[in-house]
């Protein structure tokens, strides 16, 4: 504005002197008047400069996509060649790498593998039998097939170029026998029975927008949408790797870097895995089945 200013003096005292001024005078003002316009519209009136402040605007994302996220993981020495047929050196019982107790004579055990305790479910390893009180059919017996270990990530602010780091938060989820996926993450407990893949069509289309609308929110936001024949209420966003894996029956595997999004229909639940792309670990799935309660499971 204050240039503009400036411009209008110049032309006023131009026009009403033209007749007085000498020529060179009168052409040094021409060529200030020419920059100082040129200056002003460059800086802020300039199309370009308006459609480039719109799409800084615009493309600041709530969240940062699964594919391009920066994610900064603790490195934990790993044995090159862990034994397939470990035995306790009290009883000679099988035990495996992570176990700090024999199953069988209940010695004290140090375990070759050190890993961090999920919050919940930390005694249910594989091989054991766990009951569970299922929404319908009521108590089912499963067995442990195998186990997964995910750590919980965040971001320190928002932004692309800032990583994603380990909370210091562990959760467990267990592959049983017969198939289904026994998962907990902070305070919720899933009975995951069904499970496909997806695409990253699909779940731009289907879940996405109401994803960013929740994040936009701090998730504080009662976002519901539509899917799949039922009404679905968002629960939780967020991002996790995975820590460790052990036994068969498992749909990922060590090092899987992705996003989540949790929710829930009355007491059913649908939990999407978006993974990272370059081969990190895991395939994008959509997993439905039930919320049960902590005291709904017995080991």
């Amino acid at each position: 504005m204050k240039n503009w200013l400036i411009c209008g003096v110049l032309l006023i005292i131009m026009l009403c002197a033209w007749a007085f001024l000498p020529p060179p005078i009168y052409l040094i003002g021409a060529f200030m008047l020419f920059f100082i316009g040129y200056s002003e519209y460059q800086n802020s009136g300039s199309p370009r400069g308006a459609v480039q402040a719109i799409q800084n605007t615009s493309q600041a994302p709530a969240q940062s996509g699964a594919a391009t996220a920066q994610v900064i993981l603790p490195e934990r020495e790993m044995p090159e060649n862990i034994p397939a047929d470990l035995k306790c050196p009290s009883c000679g019982a099988s035990i495996k790498p992570t176990d700090r107790q024999c199953n069988y004579c209940s010695s004290n055990l140090q375990p070759l593998l050190e890993l961090p305790e999920p919050a919940k479910l930390a005694a249910l390893e594989i091989g054991k039998t766990v009951r569970v009180i299922h929404p319908q059919k009521g108590e089912q017996t499963y067995q442990v097939r195998g186990r997964l270990l995910y750590t919980e990530l965040w971001q320190a602010s928002r932004g692309p170029n800032i990583p994603w780091t380990p909370t210091g938060n562990y959760y467990a989820g267990f592959a049983l026998e017969p198939d289904a996926y026994l998962l907990n993450w902070q305070e919720r407990f899933y009975l995951l029975e069904t499970r496909r893949a997806l695409t990253d069509m699909d779940i731009n289309r289907d879940f996405m927008p109401y994803a960013k609308q929740f994040a936009q929110s701090n998730q504080t936001a009662r976002v519901q949408f539509s899917y799949d024949g039922a009404h679905w209420l968002m629960v939780d966003i967020g991002r996790f790797a995975i820590e460790f894996e052990e036994g068969e029956g498992l749909h990922l595997r060590k090092g899987a870097i992705g996003r989540f999004i949790h929710s829930k229909s009355e007491n059913q639940a649908l939990v999407l895995d978006d993974f990272q792309s370059g081969g990190s670990g895991g395939q994008d799935t959509l997993w439905r089945g039930w919320q049960i309660n902590e005291n709904e499971i017995h080991f």
